[in-house]
């Protein structure tokens, strides 16, 4: 069977969800940046250890991991919500525990918390899109 010309079978046009990247991705990478930059620069001051562009680098590597994350996670909403929900909550509480198993103490457990909220509410938000659909 011929298919005619005038017949558009790309036509995503008004369909937002199927982007890639999205403004609640691109602003939660930036802020996951600033964090884990944050973080490595105030966990040298506290030790006396140097902030260079070793530092500098993993913390980069760091936010554009964790944005991946993100994307991956809202990829999984698209076919099944409530997987998307438990894959994100047991990956950010194997995140934390991670990152409190290699450092402890106050700024840890601020930074901790400050990064799982901000994963769990990116996913609740992608939770709630994803049930409007």
């Amino acid at each position: 069977m011929a298919t005619k010309k005038e017949d558009n079978f790309e036509d995503d046009s008004g369909d937002e969800s199927k982007q890639v990247l999205n403004f609640s991705t691109i602003v939660a990478g930036i802020i996951l940046l600033i964090l884990s930059e944050t973080f490595f620069y105030l966990l040298s001051e506290k030790t006396g250890a140097t902030f260079g562009l070793t530092q500098i680098i993993f913390a980069l590597i760091l936010a554009i991991v964790l944005t991946l994350f993100l994307l991956w996670i809202r990829w999984i909403m698209f076919s099944d919500k409530y997987t998307g929900i438990f894959i994100s909550i047991v990956a950010t509480a194997g995140m934390y525990y991670g990152l409190t198993r290699k450092y402890q103490g106050a700024y840890t457990t601020t930074f901790g918390i400050i990064g799982a909220i901000l994963i769990l509410s990116y996913t609740i938000m992608q939770f709630v899109q994803a049930s409007k659909k």
